[in-house]
């Protein structure tokens, strides 16, 4: 059998790369007023696979985003994302302030004193190091043919200014030039423009990996992006995904295969999967990952499964 190469694989089926930026200023988003200190702002950039239409779409992947505010005790929202965007090979995650707390003044807001900033940096940091453990503890989120968790790295600081320059610059190649269409349509975003820090977290996912955008013929035009909401799917965090069994547990381990489970039983995937292909499987486990939540898309792909159930000699052809 031919070797199946990842850009025509469907959405998500090929592993993605994760950037999260944090800041503990969470004063800007949602009308906030005051220093909110049980809260921490995020911007978070998913470079997903793109299900390609054939050899002349030059559309590979997809920069989708999101922003919102998240709970600094358990980072729930970030927990139920990453069920969403999994199998996630790779995570960077970064700072507004630079955590190494060395005086270049990217910690002076609010602080005159390098006693303050160094306090400051601590706060940080402990934050940083409280997210990373948690994305390095969700081993469900991994591909289990690229290893057993997903690789996390804590990047250096880096200035807004300077993260902006590099996403505009790799930007203006991966969506096709200036005057190309997705260009536009990313300059026209207002979301982009009331919120810095996706653009800031673009940048560090371009300098994170710089062989995303390598000026070649190859990559010009081959990205989007696409503006997110944690809305357009039922949230899923690790602890409802445990509870309801829905994906097989790693490692053997787990209280179904306690209880007398097995490989194929021991899960709802485990008992709705009946796919024929490995393509099938990984489409079905986006599918669990993410549940719809419009009812005219649910309808739609109820409508799908209802017509093979009824033309089942169809169906056998197709499996075929």
């Amino acid at each position: 059998m031919a070797e199946i190469n990842d850009e025509f694989l469907p959405p998500q089926l090929a592993s993605s790369t994760v950037t999260i930026l944090l800041s503990r200023n969470a004063t800007s988003a949602g009308g906030n007023t005051g220093q909110d200190t049980s809260t921490a702002k995020l911007a978070i950039v998913a470079r997903l696979p793109h299900k390609r239409s054939g050899l002349d779409d030059p559309i590979r992947h997809t920069l989708q985003y999101f922003t919102f505010l998240d709970d600094r005790s358990n980072f729930a929202h970030v927990d139920a994302l990453l069920t969403r965007l999994a199998p996630v090979a790779d995570v960077y995650v970064g700072c507004t302030e630079n955590i190494e707390g060395d005086g270049d003044g990217s910690n002076s807001s609010g602080v005159g004193n390098k006693r303050g900033a160094k306090k400051a940096a601590a706060e940080a940091s402990a934050l940083i190091h409280k997210l990373v453990n948690l994305i390095k503890s969700r081993t469900d989120i991994s591909d289990p043919t690229h290893g057993n968790a997903s690789n996390v790295n804590i990047q250096r600081y880096l200035p807004k200014s300077k993260a902006n320059t590099i996403a505009e610059s790799s930007l203006r190649h991966l969506l096709g030039g200036e005057t190309s269409e997705a260009h536009l349509a990313y300059r026209g975003d207002k979301r982009l423009t009331e919120e810095p820090m996706i653009t800031w977290c673009l940048g560090h996912l371009f300098a994170a990996d710089n062989s995303i955008c390598d000026e070649s013929d190859d990559t010009l035009g081959s990205h989007r992006v696409i503006g997110g909401t944690l809305t357009s799917h039922l949230s899923l965090d690790r602890t409802a995904a445990e509870a309801i069994h829905l994906l097989p547990p790693r490692n053997n381990s787990g209280a179904a295969l306690l209880t007398g489970g097995n490989s194929s039983n021991n899960s709802l995937f485990g008992v709705l999967n009946h796919c024929k292909t490995k393509m099938g499987s990984r489409t079905l486990e986006v599918w669990l990952r993410q549940p719809l939540v419009d009812l005219e898309m649910i309808v739609m792909r109820q409508n799908a499964v209802a017509k093979f159930v009824e033309n089942s000699i169809e169906l056998e052809k197709l499996r075929e």
